[in-house]
């Protein structure tokens, strides 16, 4: 049955006016959220030790100030010479019919060397798994679960992030490089209970020997994990935290919606440091040098949020970054050029996943194991 297109129209202008309705009360929201942030860059250390008091039972991730007013606004320095390394990962899942479980990840790297001598890279790699016998679980693993234990968006995130680094101390022999990716610094499910422990440990162990190379390359290196569209609210959450009295206003529910009101063209905001129950869980795994800080970026339409480790926050590895960041956009209408070439050579077109089932069934068949009866 085709979609009622007249239905949908009827109940269009009831959602429209909704909304239309919600930015308005977000205004006096906004404007006690702005007098908030005043106070905050005013009292910096007496705001953190407040903000830390009211969010000492909460687990909504929260913002404190590193170095900058929080008020501050920063415009992106010129480009300079550098080369911009990326990596970006797709997966297939393990088809629970099929004849063997097994999954794809595909890891897509770039190198855009800009002023500094080099070549570009565009290239793929494939990785299929698992290597090890069924039979292993997560804690929490329902009894019919067979596929998810292996925390394949695990293992995707945190060899994204092992080829990068790899990359990036490549490159750093032509000169200043920024590492960029797509999404968070750190693979989040490496606290997930319902992947199998040899498989967290493995992907911890990954990350932090990217971490901690990239680390030793020194301020030559800036890196930054790009989050467009942002939807967190961690400064918000501490803005909030400064009002002792609940006034029942609707204040702004994302960070985005509160700095699109601050930065102009090109501009980024200050550092934060980002605080959080789930976050310390996963920052403990890590020497404290890789906590996770973060800046508002407005490029184009897009305010975006930007992490980066504690030890990626030097003048220079942000001036780097910043600038290079609004080039990449510039470049490709808006969103950073390295991360849409690495997810260009990472994505799995539905061909391609179509052609691995059959490649599977092939393979198994020359083994005797066969698909499951539909």
């Amino acid at each position: 049955m085709t979609l009622r297109m007249e239905a949908v129209a009827s109940q269009l202008p009831e959602v429209v006016a909704a909304y239309r309705d919600g930015l308005a009360a977000m205004e006096a929201g906004l404007a006690a959220a702005g007098e908030a942030f005043t106070g905050w860059a005013a009292a910096a250390e007496a705001s953190d030790a407040a903000i830390r008091a009211a969010m000492a039972e909460d687990p909504r991730p929260y913002a404190l100030s590193m170095r900058e007013p929080v008020d501050a606004l920063f415009d992106a320095p010129p480009p300079g010479p550098v080369t911009v390394v990326s990596a970006d990962g797709s997966s297939i899942e393990p088809d629970r019919f099929a004849p063997v479980q097994c999954f794809v990840i595909n890891i897509g790297a770039v190198a855009f060397p800009y002023g500094v001598p080099g070549e570009v890279l565009l290239q793929s790699r494939p990785i299929v798994g698992p290597r090890d016998a069924p039979g292993g679980v997560g804690e929490d693993s329902g009894a019919d679960d067979r596929t998810g234990n292996w925390g394949v968006n695990l293992q995707r995130d945190a060899r994204e992030l092992f080829t990068a680094a790899i990359l990036a101390q490549e490159r750093t022999a032509h000169g200043p490089v920024v590492l960029l990716l797509d999404g968070t610094v750190f693979p989040w499910d490496l606290d997930s209970r319902q992947v199998r422990a040899d498989v967290r440990e493995d992907a911890r162990q990954r990350t932090q020997e990217a971490l901690d190379l990239v680390a030793l390359c020194g301020d030559g290196v800036s890196m930054g994990a790009y989050i467009s569209g942002s939807r967190s609210g961690d400064v918000v959450t501490s803005l909030r935290a400064l009002e002792p009295v609940d006034n029942g206003l609707s204040w702004p529910p994302t960070d985005g919606l509160f700095f699109r009101r601050l930065l102009g063209e090109g501009q980024r905001s200050a550092i934060f440091r980002a605080q959080s129950e789930r976050g310390s869980r996963v920052e403990k795994l890590f020497s404290p040098a890789h906590q996770i800080c973060f800046f508002y970026l407005r490029a184009g339409a897009d305010d975006a949020r930007v992490e980066l480790p504690h030890w990626a926050t030097s003048p220079a590895q942000v001036e780097r970054l910043h600038s290079t960041l609004i080039d990449q956009c510039r470049r490709a209408g808006g969103y950073p050029r390295a991360l849409q070439e690495a997810h260009e050579q990472a994505d799995n077109a539905v061909g391609d996943r179509q052609l691995f089932g059959r490649l599977l069934e092939t393979a198994a068949g020359r083994q005797g194991l066969f698909a499951m009866a539909g």
